[in-house]
C-alpha cells in the first residue's frame, strides 16, 4: 500500500509539473507571438520582439535580397542604411586650376614694348626683360630730381634717393592672376582724397577754384571711379566701390591713414581681390592761359583726361631706411602701370601724362597690384574723366582675362 501510495503521489507531481510548463508555454505565446516570422520569397523576415530586445544591433533580413544594416539613432531609432542599390552620393566638382598670364618686356632705343606669354606657367621661367640696342645705363632712374624718357612714358622723380634699375625692376616677368567671372569681388575702387573735385561745364573752367574740392559725388574723383567700376562689372566681374570718405577736414597726408584702414578692411572682407585702385586727381592750383588747367587727348572727336600713375616704393618713415618689408610688391606694381600705360598710349595716344615716384607706398604695401592713378585735373570736365577710367576698365579686363 505504501508504495501505492509513493507511486500516486509520483504521478501527481508530474502531472502538476506538466501543468505548470503548459501554463507558462501559454503565456509566452500569447505575450511574444507565435507566428513562424517566415514568409514567401523577396518579402522580408524580420527576428521577432524578443531577438531585436536581446540584438538590437542585428540586421534585417531580405530573404533572397541583400542585408539592410540597422544603424542605431542617439535618440533611441534605428534608420536603415541606403541598399546597395542605392545611387552613389554626388563627389564635390575638381575645384579649377588658378591660371596667370605672363608679360615680358622689350627696351629698346624707342623705349619699349610689353610681350605677352600667355598662360602657360612653364613661361615664368622666361627672363622678364630684353634690352636691344640701348645701353644699360639710359634704364637708370636717377635719384632725386630726375626725370627718364621712354617712348610715350615719361618718369619723373623728385622723392626717390637712390637709383632704380629698370633691368633689375623687370628682371622677371609680370605675373597676373587672371579675375574669374563668377567669383566674389575680384578688385577694389576706393578714394583717399574723396572730395577732389572736376568741372561739370565748360563756363565752370573759366573760374579760378585753388585746389577745388566738392562733396558732390557727381563732380569729384567718385564719379570718375564709378565709371571705372561699372565698366567693370559690365564685363562681368565682381568688385566694390567704396565711398568712404577719408579727407573730410583733414589734410592731404592724413587723410592716408583713414584709408589704409578702409583697404585693409576690404581686403580682410574680400581676401581673394587681386586689384585696388584709389582714384585721385591731379591738381594744378590756378587759372592756365584764362582756364583751369585740365589737358586733354583726343580720339574720335572725343576728349580724353590724361591720367598719370604714382608708384610708392619701400622707404620706411619708421626707420628711415630702404626695406623691401616695407613695400614687398613695389616692383610688381612698376610692372603693372608701365604695362597698363603701354595699352592706353596705344588707344589713345598722348592720354598718359607719366609715372610720378614717391618713396613711401602711400598704401601700395597691402596687397600685390595696387594702383593710385591720378585722372585729370580740377580744369577737366567730369566726361573726360569718366572717358579715361571707361578706357582703363576695358584694358584692366582684356589684361585680367
Amino acid at each position: 500500500m505504501k508504495h501505492s501510495k509513493d507511486f500516486k503521489l509520483i504521478i501527481l507531481l508530474f502531472a502538476f509539473e506538466l501543468v505548470i510548463v503548459t501554463v507558462l508555454t501559454i503565456i509566452a505565446v500569447a505575450k511574444y507571438g507565435g507566428g513562424s516570422g517566415r514568409s514567401s520569397g523577396g518579402q522580408t523576415l524580420l527576428l521577432d520582439n524578443v531577438g531585436e530586445k536581446l540584438f538590437p544591433d542585428s540586421g534585417r533580413l531580405n530573404v533572397g535580397h541583400n542585408v539592410e544594416k540597422i544603424t542605431p539613432d542617439p535618440n533611441g531609432n534605428k534608420t536603415s542604411a541606403p541598399s546597395d542599390n542605392s545611387p552613389a552620393p554626388t563627389q564635390a566638382p575638381t575645384p579649377v586650376p588658378e591660371k596667370y598670364n605672363y608679360y615680358s618686356f622689350v627696351f629698346d632705343e624707342n623705349g619699349y614694348r610689353s610681350v605677352s606669354l600667355g598662360s602657360d606657367d612653364s613661361n615664368s621661367t622666361v627672363p622678364g626683360n630684353t634690352i636691344e640696342n640701348i645701353k644699360e645705363s639710359k634704364l637708370i632712374i636717377p635719384a632725386s630730381k630726375s626725370y627718364l624718357s621712354l617712348g610715350n612714358i615719361n618718369i619723373e622723380n623728385n622723392y626717390v634717393g637712390k637709383d632704380l634699375k629698370l633691368t633689375d625692376i623687370f628682371a622677371e616677368p609680370l605675373k597676373l592672376k587672371q579675375m574669374k567671372r563668377d567669383a566674389a569681388n575680384q578688385f577694389i575702387v576706393f578714394y583717399t582724397h574723396t572730395y577732389e573735385g572736376y568741372c561739370l561745364t565748360e563756363e565752370e573752367q573759366l573760374h579760378e577754384k585753388r585746389w577745388y574740392t566738392t562733396e558732390n559725388n557727381e563732380s569729384n574723383v567718385v564719379a570718375a571711379g564709378t565709371a571705372l567700376y561699372e565698366k567693370l562689372v559690365s564685363k562681368g566681374f565682381n568688385g566694390v566701390n567704396n565711398l568712404t570718405v577719408h579727407n573730410d577736414g583733414y589734410d592731404a597726408l592724413h587723410s592716408y591713414d583713414f584709408s589704409l584702414v578702409t583697404l585693409q578692411e576690404e581686403f580682410n572682407v574680400n581676401p581673394d581681390a587681386l586689384l585696388s585702385i584709389d582714384v585721385h586727381r591731379n591738381g594744378y592750383g590756378s587759372l592756365y592761359h584764362g582756364k583751369l588747367y585740365g589737358p586733354t587727348a583726343e580720339l574720335d572727336e572725343e576728349k580724353y583726361a590724361k591720367i598719370m600713375f604714382v608708384i610708392g616704393l619701400d622707404y620706411s618713415s619708421e626707420t628711415g631706411t630702404y626695406s623691401f618689408e616695407t613695400n614687398p610688391y613695389w616692383k610688381e606694381n612698376f610692372k603693372l602701370v608701365f604695362l597698363l600705360m603701354e595699352k592706353l598710349e596705344e588707344r589713345v595716344p598722348g592720354i598718359t601724362s607719366g609715372i610720378a615716384l614717391r618713396r613711401t607706398p602711400y598704401n601700395q604695401q597691402v596687397a600685390p597690384n595696387a594702383l593710385l592713378a591720378e585722372v585729370g585735373f580740377e580744369g577737366n570736365l567730369v566726361s573726360e574723366a569718366q572717358r579715361t577710367t571707361s578706357l582703363l576698365a576695358d584694358i584692366i579686363a582684356e589684361l585680367y582675362s
